[in-house]
């Protein structure tokens, strides 16, 4: 059966009637073809890439040198909330936790234009977590609030979180590329006091 193909395609008085060279041409075109293909493929999205991380590095540095601010901010805000009283005093300092919070996706909308998917994706896990300790903030200054929990929580709080908060934190400062993570981060000391209140309100997990 073989025989009788290569018959048909190379016999010159075959129907068809190819010879040896046009296969070669044929084989040698297809492959630069499909070679020229790959590697376009994969230079030209690197060149693209290379040029804007060029072009949009001093918007993510400013992007980071912002969020080391709020970083600082929201812990200031939370710390607040662990050490005031129950009572109206503590559901305003809930309402700062809240504030610090929303400035975060402020920010990053404002800088969206310079993100790259792997930047998005940092900061999205690092506002995960805040969002998390928000809502925590919130549910532990309005007990009175039993549907919040139900319908508004989306993330699962732990006294982790605040330990993680710090880690997803460098995992942004550092696709960004921004130092002064050490400078900014939430204290050992901190971490735990905020732990605690964490375990006064809704018991050890």
């Amino acid at each position: 059966m073989g025989d009788q193909i290569q018959k048909l395609l190379m016999d010159p008085n075959g129907p068809l009637g190819f010879t040896d060279g046009f296969f070669q041409n044929l084989v040698a075109e297809f492959g630069g073809f499909v070679l020229g293909a790959l590697v376009f493929s994969l230079l030209i999205p690197a060149v693209i890439d290379a040029r804007q991380a060029r072009k949009w590095r001093p918007a993510r540095q400013n992007f980071g040198q912002e969020l080391l601010l709020l970083h600082v901010a929201f812990g200031e805000a939370l710390l607040r909330f662990v050490r005031t009283p129950l009572g109206p005093a503590r559901v305003r300092a809930a309402d700062a936790v809240d504030n610090a919070y929303r400035a975060f996706p402020a920010l990053t909308g404002l800088f969206g234009y310079a993100l790259t998917a792997d930047i998005s994706r940092e900061v999205n896990d690092y506002m995960r977590v805040l969002r998390a300790v928000r809502d925590w903030t919130y549910e532990a200054a309005h007990p009175e609030d039993a549907g919040f929990a139900a319908v508004e929580r989306r993330i699962r709080q732990t006294r982790d979180m605040f330990s993680q908060a710090n880690a997803e934190f460098k995992d942004v400062l550092d696709e960004l590329r921004v130092s002064g993570f050490v400078d900014v981060c939430w204290r050992d000391e901190m971490i735990a006091e905020v732990a605690a209140a964490f375990d006064a309100t809704h018991g050890k997990r």
